[in-house]
């Protein structure tokens, strides 16, 4: 039986989403870690990198404590607006990423052996996850208005973020676009398995949509331009220094950085509110 007003674009965007980031996952882990050419590349681009042991900043900030003060405090925010069940998924999909996070990279996902470095496995990046999924928990859990001037903030720290642990070569990008896609990942499964409830769609507002094809679009320009340039070293090897591809890693991550955080609001801009007591349910598509 069908519920009055209650739209399924949620939901198939969810699944959309999920699939996607999952197969994006597993090939990105396949072209940079489980091929020997993506393992040359990616050493590469490390070798210019300036390795710092303690880089400070937003980097030092990543601890067990730190995230769980930030997961408390997210988990307040949500209660103090009455957006309980947005607040278990944020909550969720904080701690979830972080475990999985750590069961891929220290135990499931093994980094082969070609280029007789024997560099352990560092696919997804922990720090990554950590910021991302602290992202995504707090667009979940904020309303529509104030989740708009969030993503484009949290959209620039991330972007810092990524661009240091490259900078600074603790990780490649393979190891943050995927910890992106983790997250996204465990974003889309925490909406299907726990959809807010009450049938009237929210509908975004004009700063929410001109966010999604901002990003959207910066996104594909920097994947564009990404590709682009990957074709052109192959054409004329003697072009891709180590530098130069430290700073094309760079630009593929904040591309990913932007299409990650894209994707969480065009989820999130189908979820349901709750409707007021004794009104009618409303059945305006999204």
């Amino acid at each position: 039986m069908r519920i009055p007003g209650r739209s399924e674009r949620p939901r198939t965007t969810s699944v959309v989403v999920l699939v996607a980031s999952t197969v994006g996952f597993a090939l990105v882990y396949a072209a940079g870690v489980l091929t020997r050419p993506g393992q040359i590349v990616e050493n590469r681009a490390l070798d210019a990198s300036t390795y710092l042991d303690r880089p400070g900043g937003l980097l030092a900030l990543v601890s067990p404590l730190n995230l769980a003060i930030a997961l408390a405090v997210i988990a307040l925010l949500g209660l103090a607006l009455r957006r309980v069940r947005a607040t278990v998924r944020g909550v969720a999909i904080v701690v979830v990423s972080t475990v999985l996070s750590q069961l891929l990279k220290n135990g499931l996902l093994a980094r082969p052996d070609y280029l007789g470095d024997v560099s352990a496995n560092t696919l997804p990046s922990g720090h990554t996850v950590a910021y991302a999924s602290i992202v995504c928990a707090l667009l979940v859990v904020l309303p529509t208005r104030p989740r708009t001037v969030a993503a484009l903030v949290s959209s620039i720290v991330l972007g810092v973020v990524v661009v240091q642990l490259l900078e600074f070569g603790w990780h490649r990008a393979s190891d943050v676009i995927a910890g992106l896609l983790l997250v996204v990942a465990v974003m889309a499964l925490a909406q299907l398995l726990l959809p807010d409830r009450g049938p009237v769609p929210v509908r975004s507002s004009t700063g929410t949509r001109a966010l999604l094809v901002l990003g959207a679009v910066i996104g594909v320009v920097l994947v564009v331009a990404s590709v682009a340039f990957a074709a052109t070293l192959a054409l004329d090897r003697s072009l891709a220094t180590t530098h130069t591809l430290l700073l094309a890693s760079q630009v593929m991550c904040l591309a990913a950085v932007s299409l990650a955080v894209m994707t969480v609001l065009w989820v999130q801009r189908g979820v349901v509110a709750a409707a007021p007591r004794g009104r009618a349910l409303a059945t305006t598509p999204v």
